[in-house]
């Protein structure tokens, strides 16, 4: 059986029967299965259930037409609801808004997009890809198309220099300090401590705010390293106005690239240390870079956080929080490529890399959550958007 062309025709299927009743038994006959072997293999690749995807698509397209002048009993009847109401309910679950309010909100209105599934060769391995929404795109407020799939190391970072290099502060903005991400702070929890006369290495330094802000902090040293040529500019450039300068390195974080050891009071990184392949790796290299006793503080998205997306409703699970596959995103005119991973994975790395955890911060600041009144920050009183660890290189004498 052609795997390829049995699955576009189930789903062609499905998106030529958007208007009238789904033959489950014909889309397992595409697939020479049963109707039950069916559902749970469409389940399995695109993280969401058969039936959930086809009413999606329905309530998708249904909002086209609403928004295209369509009268609600028509397009209720033409997706085949029992009634105006229940079409309305429906509607009102998927996208936020009663269908009444189309129009007004069109440009809030939720979008299932239309599903494919490819087989994919890479390096003699065949790998599925399946499109999932993530929530949270490093610190984006928005669910984005991802698709999993797993790439050599060298290509992930072709794809995220080339991100950063176009677009990528104009996409997703830049984390720095004093914030460690959203609504954490160092001026609340002060975890840097005294700066003066301290040696600083900032893993994935970007445009140089958070080397900027350890500067002016009366740092004795500024290091940083980033995989973007171009953000190794910005960073020169922005440091070299305030009358400061660093050793700059460009180069992946997971590779060696000649920055010394044992030699640094604190090694940070400010929504960085998640764009690693190797992140037991990374914590290794880490560590080499610090004097005996020397502290290592990192912050990045909380892994529940893209897992949870927040409607009318209230909170939603989008993501299993036990999936850490690599996956691309589609970000303007390029890609970036990551990996979502659980908090044990993230401290069971610092244990093995030879650090002990000094503190662990994941409470949202409620001044900051307070004095906002947004959806992201109704959900981040909720649940943790952003972690912070502190951890300590262990001396052993």
């Amino acid at each position: 059986m052609n795997w390829q062309k049995s699955m576009d025709q189930a789903l062609q299927y499905i998106e030529d029967n958007l208007e009238s009743r789904i033959d489950y038994k014909y889309l397992a006959q595409c697939m020479k299965c049963s109707e039950g072997e069916f559902r749970r293999m469409f389940s399995f690749l695109s993280d969401i259930p058969l039936s959930d995807y086809i009413r999606n698509r329905k309530l998708t397209v249904a909002a086209s037409d609403i928004v295209d002048g369509t009268s609600l009993l028509d397009v209720a009847n033409k997706y085949g609801y029992e009634s105006q109401a229940s079409f309305s309910r429906a509607f009102k679950n998927f996208h936020g808004c009663p269908p009444s309010k189309a129009n007004r909100h069109k440009d809030k209105l939720n979008v299932c997009s239309r599903l494919t599934l490819k087989l994919v060769v890479m390096d003699g391995k065949t790998v599925m890809q399946s499109s999932k929404n993530r929530v949270n795109i490093i610190g984006s407020r928005n669910e984005q198309t991802a698709v999993s799939v797993e790439l050599d190391p060298r290509v992930i970072h072709e794809m995220n220099d080339l991100f950063w290099t176009c677009e990528g502060n104009d996409m997703l903005g830049t984390t720095a300090l004093p914030h460690y991400g959203a609504f954490t702070s160092e001026e609340k929890h002060q975890l840097l401590g005294d700066l003066r006369g301290k040696r600083l290495l900032e893993i994935g330094c970007g445009s140089g705010q958070s080397l900027l802000y350890v500067g002016q902090k009366g740092a004795r040293e500024l290091w940083g390293i980033d995989i973007s040529k171009s953000q190794i500019k910005k960073t020169h450039d922005l440091l070299t106005s305030k009358k400061l300068s660093a050793n700059l390195y460009c180069s992946p974080m997971e590779e060696a690239c000649g920055i010394p050891t044992n030699y640094f009071d604190i090694v940070y990184s400010v929504y960085g240390i998640g764009w690693t392949t190797d992140l037991e790796g990374t914590f290794k290299l880490i560590k080499s870079y610090l004097k005996p006793g020397g502290v290592f503080i990192f912050s990045w998205s909380h892994p529940i956080h893209k897992c949870v997306s927040m409607d009318n409703e209230g909170l939603q699970f989008k993501k299993c929080y036990f999936d850490e596959s690599q996956y691309t995103v589609s970000m303007g005119q390029t890609k970036l490529s990551l990996c979502d991973r659980k908090m044990s994975t993230y401290i069971n790395a610092l244990a093995k890399a030879g650090f002990i955890i000094e503190e662990m911060i994941e409470e949202s600041d409620s001044d900051m959550t307070s004095s906002r009144k947004t959806d992201f920050s109704e959900k981040a009183k909720m649940l943790p958007v952003t972690f912070v660890i502190k951890a300590k290189k262990v001396h052993f004498i």
